[in-house]
């Protein structure tokens, strides 16, 4: 028999389960699809606007607009495991260039996606330019993994 803690902490644990799934069928396709964009624009995007000039040596290398620069990348790509349910592969209005293969090959695109995580993780901890420079390329790297397979040329 359970315990009125463990009964409680069940019932509260299936009530937060099923508040997500309301929270997630509440999420359209578009909805996801445009959430998708953001994190990949102002947060990645704003990422390599700031570290691609320290880079090419364009910029010395600031510690504290790169910090800025992933504080919001990781605001505008908190839900990121939210938008990728199977629903989501077509939007009613927004374009998509997300490939069925992120669908069809779930593991590949999550193996994809977690080489470009543990780059950018190491990227963060880079404290000057020598580390920066030695770290950068593996971000790269971990874009092009995702972007070559699983997303369409964009036009």
């Amino acid at each position: 028999m359970f315990s009125r803690f463990q009964f409680g902490l069940m019932a509260g644990v299936l009530a937060l389960s099923l508040g997500a799934g309301v929270a997630l069928a509440a999420m359209s396709a578009d909805d996801a699809i445009k959430a998708r964009k953001a994190c990949m624009k102002d947060g990645h995007g704003g990422v390599l606007k700031v570290a691609i000039p320290i880079m090419k040596g364009e910029k010395p290398f600031d510690g504290a607009a790169l910090k800025a620069a992933f504080d919001a990348e990781d605001a505008a790509c908190k839900d990121w495991s939210m938008w990728w349910g199977a629903d989501t592969q077509k939007g009613d209005k927004e374009q998509t260039h997300a490939l069925p293969a992120i669908w069809t090959d779930a593991k590949g695109f999550e193996a994809a996606g977690t080489a470009w995580y543990n780059a950018d993780q190491n990227l963060r901890k880079a404290a000057d330019l020598a580390s920066f420079k030695a770290a950068f390329p593996a971000v790269g790297d971990g874009c092009k993994g995702c972007h070559e397979k699983f997303r369409a040329p964009l036009q």
